[in-house]
């Protein structure tokens, strides 16, 4: 919660949501979570006992991996159940766009697509052989080198036909 809105809540620790400075100074700033044109969201609270799990699933509508861009690139959030604390995810982090230029990058989306294409299969196996691999490496250690946002990327790429 912003401190300008809420002064007496800025010192209470379970206030102190464990963000990175570029996601509180950059996206963040003074959003009010608590508040929007809509009424009142509901958001993710970050000490709960169990955590969250958000799946992500992404389209392409064109397979031209050389000009991707953010437009060409469709992002889905659920489960259903916790679609409410998605969008205000979403919005006070601005995580669809993002993710969006992650997917996009010369060194992130399209570096991906590149390990797969060209070096997996210079050593003569299938991009099918390296999703099957890396799933399980995903499942493993999701947060790993944005590897929870690798497999969706990824797996959108195989549905657009950028495998064959």
């Amino acid at each position: 919660m912003p401190k300008g809105l809420y002064p007496f809540n800025s010192i209470n620790f379970h206030n102190l949501v464990p963000t990175c400075n570029e996601c509180n100074s950059s996206y963040k700033l003074s959003k009010d979570p608590l508040h929007t044109a809509g009424g009142k969201p509901k958001a993710f609270y970050p000490y709960a006992a169990s955590g969250y799990s958000i799946d992500i699933h992404i389209e392409l509508k064109k397979p031209d991996i050389d000009h991707l861009t953010p437009d060409d690139i469709d992002l889905k959030f659920g489960p259903a159940a916790i679609s409410e604390e998605i969008e205000t995810w979403k919005d006070v982090y601005g995580i669809e766009e993002r993710y969006k230029a992650k997917c996009c990058g010369e060194n992130v989306g399209k570096a991906w697509f590149t390990q797969v294409m060209e070096e997996w299969t210079l050593d003569g196996r299938s991009p099918a052989e390296y999703m099957s691999t890396f799933t399980r490496q995903a499942t493993k250690r999701p947060f790993a080198d944005c590897n929870f946002l690798k497999k969706a990327f990824l797996e959108g790429c195989g549905r657009a036909g950028l495998f064959s």
